[in-house]
């Protein structure tokens, strides 16, 4: 399957899962701005899980949906599709996020704990079955300005340079400035690793006029010293990548990735599922052979 993580917003449709909580309204107002801005509709998905009894769940998540996109669309002039897919959460977001061909997926938290559904480590398992940039967020309201002052974390992993493809196109439409927080490393070859990122990062986003700034972290928890950084900045966006395994056969969200999303100061966090370039292929929109 081509992977769809890194590439700029090029679909129409930005999509939000809903549970009917206050997280999920809250992503959905922030997918609205997005769409304003981006130029896109908004496709709305309800799951009712595999066990229940068909009609009855369906028929009410139809009606709410209804209610709530018409209520959203009269008042963000934006248009508002909603559908309902019965299965695993974890299964049916990603793949109806293929379906519609969704540029991306704003979902709504609760942190590391809270309620049945797209919560917790159920959400960091949604974010990595899906193949798609998402945007996570908690009950903290967008701010009018948007993404202004967003925070790149770069470490020694190769694919961390990835997450500018998505900040140049961020830049474009927020005329952002972005604070590279560059990860301290005790080991010489990882330290030289991040300086190299680094470089990278600075000639990429200097190519595009991108306003930014470079940091180094201080020894200890880089994700500590991630949220400090944030706070400091006063972060709109935290943007990271997932990890991923060896043989490039799935991906996965550590300690690091679940603490930055699930963030006391409810920062907003885009999360980019790796590209294998072994599997991206001539046809894939962005080249990242020279990773």
């Amino acid at each position: 399957m081509e992977n769809k993580s890194i590439r700029p917003i090029d679909s129409e449709t930005i999509m939000v899962p809903t549970d009917f909580t206050e997280a999920a309204e809250n992503a959905l107002k922030h997918a609205l701005m997005l769409a304003k801005i981006f130029s896109k509709k908004v496709d709305l998905l309800h799951v009712v899980p595999d066990g229940r009894s068909a009609g009855n769940d369906e028929d009410k998540a139809l009606q709410t949906m209804k209610e709530m996109a018409d209520k959203f669309s009269s008042t963000s002039g934006i248009k508002i599709d909603y559908w309902v897919r019965r299965g695993s959460i974890f299964d049916a977001i990603g793949e109806f996020a293929d379906e519609i061909d969704a540029a991306l997926v704003v979902m709504g938290t609760h942190g590391v704990t809270g309620l049945q559904h797209v919560v917790g480590s159920k959400a960091l398992r949604v974010i990595t079955n899906a193949n798609r940039p998402f945007v996570v967020v908690q009950k903290k309201p967008m701010r009018e300005h948007g993404f202004k002052n967003i925070v790149l974390p770069i470490d020694f992993s190769k694919q961390t340079k990835q997450k500018l493809v998505w900040a140049a196109e961020l830049s474009a439409k927020f005329n952002c400035e972005f604070h590279i927080l560059a990860a301290h490393e005790s080991d010489e070859y990882a330290a030289k690793a991040v300086n190299n990122n680094v470089a990278y990062a600075e000639k990429y986003l200097s190519d595009r006029n991108c306003k930014f700034s470079v940091t180094h972290a201080l020894k200890g928890d880089f994700t500590k010293e991630t949220m400090r950084f944030s706070a400091t900045v006063d972060a709109d966006l935290i943007v990271i990548m997932t990890n991923q395994e060896k043989e490039f056969a799935h991906y996965i969200i550590g300690p690091y990735e679940q603490n930055v999303i699930a963030n006391d100061a409810q920062i907003p966090v885009m999360t980019l599922n790796p590209v294998d370039n072994m599997k991206a292929g001539s046809g894939h929109l962005f080249n990242f052979s020279n990773y």
